[in-house]
């Protein structure tokens, strides 16, 4: 079947759209999804009450479960990108370096997302709520074949891969940690941090 073009109203409803569900995304971040009314929405986006919920019906809780709903599935396209650039040819330490700094832009791509799913996330009614969780455990998943197979080719020794891959992604969440709240127990810059504590981490799982 032949696609219908957009027209410029349809182009139009989708900015607005887009508009709403960023502009709400902002107050989230900033008030907490219990502090931010939907007139503070309005407000804030520069709408009529009658306008956003023609867009969405459910209010301000759809919104909440659209915001959590579209970014994650951004951020599952990234991570499963992460994981195939990790290739056998490539030195390890460079490689899981890439793989965790990859993770902390994905993850720090949108940090008012962060901030409301650390905050907000039991206020998601549907199984999203567990989605991020749920996908760095399949990453993980895979990162744990991966260091089997660099095992198996003689380049790690023989150990626990699946504590060994949650080491390796837990350095990356203390890193986002303390990129978006007042924790952080990293000294140095960033990059110098997760270079070394790849090289510290690969040294231990050497022959």
């Amino acid at each position: 079947m032949k696609r219908v073009p957009k027209t410029s109203r349809d182009l139009q409803a989708v900015e607005r759209r887009e508009q709403i569900l960023l502009g709400a995304k902002e107050l989230f971040a900033q008030h907490g999804y219990h502090g931010t009314s939907v007139r503070a929405m309005n407000k804030h986006i520069g709408i009529t009450d009658g306008l956003l919920y023609h867009y969405f019906p459910g209010g301000k809780q759809e919104i909440l479960e659209t915001i959590f709903r579209e970014a994650q599935q951004a951020r599952m396209e990234l991570m499963d990108g992460l994981i195939k650039a990790i290739h056998p040819g490539q030195p390890l330490e460079e490689a899981l370096y890439l793989f965790i700094s990859g993770v902390i832009a994905t993850l720090l791509g949108d940090q008012d997302f962060m901030k409301i799913m650390l905050r907000d996330s039991d206020n998601i009614l549907s199984e999203d709520k567990h989605f991020l969780s749920e996908m760095i455990m399949q990453r993980h998943v895979a990162l744990t074949k991966a260091l089997e197979q660099r095992a198996q080719a003689g380049e790690i020794r023989e150990m626990d891969f699946s504590a060994a891959a949650k080491q390796v992604i837990s350095v990356g969440m203390m890193a986002v940690l303390g990129q978006i709240t007042a924790i952080s127990i990293i000294e140095a810059d960033l990059d110098s941090y997760l270079k070394k504590m790849v090289a510290f981490t690969v040294s231990l799982w050497r022959k």
